[in-house]
């Protein structure tokens, strides 16, 4: 006997069997258990979410003499009869390859004859919006208003196509894609049935795949029954679908992160040689892009990227990136894949692109130049004011350090900085006031009460870092309390000094 392919072999035969469209199934069977049946039905959606297999389990539970919760018994004359590929009150039109006007006049003189078992003869059009304009015109008095004895199906991917005439004499239905984990479900369930050993990790690896669909789910889980000889888990899966290895293409989003574009590009060299497809490396890679995203953003992030607890793992343990790096990264390489098509030099675009990732100055379009906005505004409100070598690659020639030098320094940059408390108490020191000795700047105040002002954690600590930033040889610096006694006297007359009048007394 010939081989029949998975997704053939098990397409459901009844409603219990649909996989992810319970919202239709609900409805279609509380339409049979309450006989408000409708005469024209649309189901649209994309492909392999089911919509043909739910048009023919809905054609024989219409007919069906002894339903069960709205479908099919499956047991009695009529389910029997209709099961037969050879029945003539269940007939599947390919609009495809039958879409012209004589086609739908000789549909329009057929409907006239009754069922020959059950009670409604249903007609499934396939592929509808294929149909010519004529054709659809010839369909519009037949559809709105058929024989009692007649229901029409019309299934299509292209809803948009189909004309508002046909489209307001339906009940139209909306078949969603199918979650991934319903589809590694079924998946599993399959490999259980056909005694193939499958590992977790492989079923959701096939049900990723399918893009919700699960037809091409079955189609890929097909490729690896055969690849696998009877043994599917995920590396199996990897070389069936021609990815590359997860942990290399980490590897790779890690290395472009941190600006080691050698090392990202050796790691890219290494697949091309294997002979990896350039497109499908460049969705591996930006889909990894979006893991990490998800991976630092999501709390239970798990459920949502559907791949190896390993993997997930290594991804979470990636940090330090803000999302704009992350996003940017995700815009530049969702490009690559479009661009290929246009390109006799795809590796050269995967490059080029890992270039730009890696290095936010390569990249001189509008998210670059954000990103590296973003970048200096979160080091100037975490009072980091040094040029970063990631964004920037500013490497500064100190200076020798000399006491006028130092003063003036530091009286200019606090005042650049707006730091205008801490400038006001600088302007008072002078040269005499600094000193080296070793590598510490010792700064000694005039006045007793500046010391303490100066030994705050905030202006300390901002100071130290300007003058060990600025001068060669500094690593420290000390500031040095005078032992003096304070006279009250002392401090009176200097503030008269500020003043080119007498202080008068005010009682």
């Amino acid at each position: 006997m010939a081989y029949v392919s998975i997704y053939r072999k098990y397409r459901p035969y009844d409603f219990d069997g649909v996989v992810g469209q319970e919202h239709i199934v609900r409805i279609l069977r509380n339409q049979i258990k309450t006989q408000t049946i409708g005469h024209a039905y649309l189901f649209t959606g994309t492909r392999g979410t089911g919509k043909t297999s739910v048009a023919k389990i809905f054609a024989r539970a219409v007919n069906c003499a002894n339903a069960i919760n709205g479908g099919a018994c499956g047991k009695c004359e009529i389910c029997k009869e209709l099961a037969k590929p050879n029945n003539l009150d269940i007939i599947e039109i390919d609009a495809a390859s039958n879409n012209g006007v004589d086609e739908i006049r000789e549909l329009r003189e057929s409907v006239k004859y009754p069922p020959s078992v059950g009670q409604f003869k249903v007609y499934i059009i396939d592929e509808v919006h294929m149909l010519s304009i004529g054709a659809f015109n010839a369909l519009l008095k037949t559809l709105e208003e058929p024989p009692s004895h007649v229901i029409f199906i019309l299934a299509t991917t292209e809803v948009h196509k189909l004309p508002q005439t046909i489209l307001s004499r339906c009940l139209r239905f909306d078949f969603r894609l199918v979650p991934t984990q319903s589809i590694a479900a079924r998946v599993k369930y399959i490999f259980d049935d056909m005694g193939i050993k499958c590992t977790e990790d492989a079923c959701l690896a096939i049900a990723e795949a399918g893009d919700g669909s699960v037809r091409d789910a079955l189609s890929i889980a097909d490729m690896c029954v055969s690849y696998g000889e009877g043994n599917v888990d995920y590396n199996v899966v990897l070389d069936v679908l021609g990815q590359s290895n997860p942990n290399i293409i980490i590897d790779i989003v890690e290395c472009t992160l941190k600006g080691d574009i050698s090392s990202a590009l050796t790691l890219v060299n290494g697949l091309s040689d294997y002979g990896k497809s350039m497109s499908v490396l460049a969705r591996d890679i930006t889909k990894m892009f979006r893991n990490l995203f998800v991976a630092q953003n999501v709390i239970d992030c798990n459920k949502t990227l559907n791949l190896p607890s390993e993997i997930v793992n290594r991804l979470k343990g990636i940090t330090g990136y803000s999302n704009d790096r992350i996003l940017q990264c995700v815009d530049i390489m969702s490009t690559v894949e479009a661009n290929m098509r246009y390109s006799s030099m795809p590796r050269t675009l995967i490059e080029a692109s890992i270039a730009k990732c890696a290095d936010p100055k390569a990249n001189v379009d509008l998210t670059g130049l954000v990103t590296r906005l973003k970048a200096v505004e979160d080091r100037l409100a975490n009072g980091n004011f040094s040029a970063n070598a990631e964004a920037f690659e500013v490497k500064k020639n100190k200076r020798a350090f000399s006491k006028s030098a130092c003063c003036g320094f530091l009286i200019k940059a606090t005042r650049d900085m707006k730091k205008f408390a801490l400038y006001s108490e600088l302007t008072e020191l002078n040269k005499d006031n600094f000193s080296l000795d070793g590598k510490v700047v010792q700064i000694r105040p005039s006045r007793a009460n500046m010391a303490d002002i100066l030994l705050l954690p905030e202006y300390f600590e901002l100071i130290k870092k300007l003058v060990v930033d600025e001068f060669d040889g500094v690593d420290d610096i000390a500031v040095i309390q005078s032992d003096k006694i304070v006279n009250i006297d002392d401090d009176i007359a200097y503030v008269k000094g500020l003043f080119d009048k007498d202080i008068v007394k005010i009682k």
